[in-house]
């Protein structure tokens, strides 16, 4: 994750404003805001003051690869650009990702909150991989995944065209079904 995404995330999911944590960071308002667009890296010392202005600390843990945000970002570009089959592979490969940690790597990478990639069905579904794979684990859950804003109303799948089966609910985990989001455990790892 990038500190721009990460600052972001953090400020967005605590409910301030740039102002605010320009404030409270003793900052201005375009200095947060350069962070975040990713014109200007601060240093670890800058980037810790002003997450712990938002309730967040920065912490290192084993694992690499792909987090919430990270896949959020991805597949919110791939809608934008009218590719399912992007989103789709975002999604996967974070659920790869999810898949090959465990324990505090596989928290790290599901702790923190996406932004709204533009489709609901799709937000839901991130809620859904990640309650899923830290069930696995017995981690506790993220506030975010149990938002009332990441269940749809109905029965979805967001990856599916016209030209596609309707999911088997038989192999639609879970963690999924509560969301109803209509994704498959099949489709939850490369093949």
């Amino acid at each position: 994750m990038t500190a721009s995404n990460l600052l972001r995330s953090s400020r967005l999911t605590s409910g301030i404003s740039q102002g605010d944590l320009a404030t409270r960071a003793r900052t201005s308002q375009p200095e947060v805001s350069s962070i975040e667009s990713g014109r200007r890296v601060p240093t670890v010392d800058t980037l810790e003051r002003l997450l712990r202005q938002t309730g967040h600390r920065l912490v290192a843990v084993p694992g690499v690869g792909t987090d919430a945000p990270e896949a959020g970002e991805r597949i919110a570009s791939a809608l934008r650009s009218d590719s399912v089959d992007s989103a789709l592979r975002a999604f996967i490969d974070y659920s790869d990702n999810l898949a090959r940690h465990s324990g505090a790597s596989r928290f790290a990478l599901g702790i923190a909150e996406p932004r709204p990639t533009g489709s609901l069905a799709w937000d839901a579904a991130l809620a859904a991989l990640v309650d899923y794979w830290f069930s696995k684990s017995r981690l506790p859950k993220p506030d975010w995944t149990k938002a009332s804003s990441r269940v749809l109303t109905r029965p979805e799948s967001p990856q599916l065209s016209d030209y596609d089966l309707e999911p088997d609910l038989d192999d639609v985990p879970a963690e999924f079904r509560r969301r109803n989001v209509l994704i498959e455990r099949s489709t939850l790892a490369s093949v």
